[in-house]
């Protein structure tokens, strides 16, 4: 029996717990492999701030990581060093990066997911003022308090951010209901039952949060996700999911997952929503959204947001 809408908002829409970290701690203690995994892309500024963090600052002095994963996207600066000097394993895909001079989240994703042998795995976006590790505990602790929960997303407010506020939220309240109760479907902080998810599809772009989110709902059902208010993300530059391209990443890689779960009905086109400030006056822009329609291109070979 599916869950319903008010079960789900009662018990698996959640607030950080106290306790998480030390149970994190007892639990990593009596065998679980968590591991966690960095994306990155020029941010030496901050990834060695985050590896010692991550190693040394844990609530309780035993950090639980299994192994710390950096995947780099492409960066040009000193991260990789630094990051290898920190002790953390390395995932690099050189020739995606020399093809487009930068590498994607959801290729950092599938490459951790290729090679780790963890249990959970939570992902961090290194571009971070500052990883929240209460954050972190609490995400991995829902997947340890239940086993259902094939995937639990931090969110920054019962709002989201303003990509799921005004495009991904829109765009599960039209094509799926269900998925409309998420607050933020576009949050990169996130924690993974890693063997259930690798047998997901995966988006390898930028973006690739929400399409995550519909598959492993299309997958698992509504009880396998989890979210979690962790607070607001700091970040060290702009912003990432406000930039346009990465919007539009996000929303093609959510319309092809709803594609894959039969809500898309009309087989010849797709669509996308494109959020349009349409006036201004002293309180800002009025932001109007609007649904585009294109034709859906049956590419001949397998579509680049599928594994």
């Amino acid at each position: 029996m599916s869950m319903s809408a008010e079960t789900w908002l009662s018990h698996n829409s959640r607030l950080p717990t106290s306790d998480a970290a030390r149970r994190i701690s007892e639990s990593a203690r009596d065998g679980s492999k968590l591991a966690l995994l960095l994306l990155s892309h020029n941010n030496a500024q901050t990834i060695g701030r985050h590896l010692l963090l991550l190693q040394h600052g844990w609530p309780g002095g035993h950090a639980p990581w299994h192994e710390i994963m950096v995947a780099d996207l492409g960066s040009s600066d000193a991260t990789v060093e630094i990051a290898r000097a920190h002790g953390a394993k390395i995932l690099e895909n050189p020739q995606h990066a020399i093809r487009t001079g930068m590498g994607a989240h959801g290729d950092g994703l599938g490459r951790a997911l290729e090679v780790s042998d963890s249990d959970i795995l939570a992902v961090a976006p290194a571009s971070l003022v500052r990883v929240e590790l209460d954050a972190l505990a609490s995400l991995l602790a829902v997947l340890l308090d239940q086993p259902s929960c094939r995937i639990a997303l931090g969110a920054e407010s019962a709002e989201g951010s303003v990509l799921s506020r005004y495009s991904l939220r829109p765009l599960l309240a039209a094509l799926c209901q269900p998925l409309s109760l998420i607050s933020d479907p576009a949050s990169p902080l996130l924690a993974l039952r890693t063997q259930e998810i690798k047998a997901l599809p995966l988006a390898r772009s930028n973006g690739y949060e929400a399409a995550l989110v519909i598959d492993c709902w299309n997958h698992y059902g509504l009880e396998s996700i989890v979210q979690v208010l962790t607070g607001p993300l700091h970040w060290s530059g702009p912003d990432p999911r406000a930039d346009s391209t990465h919007a539009f990443h996000s929303q093609l890689a959510a319309l092809e997952a709803l594609h894959r779960a039969g809500r898309l009905q009309i087989p010849g086109q797709f669509g996308h929503i494109l959020p349009t400030p349409e006036t201004w006056d002293e309180n800002g822009p009025r932001v109007v959204s609007r649904l585009e329609i294109f034709p859906w291109r049956i590419p001949e070979e397998p579509s680049p947001f599928s594994k």
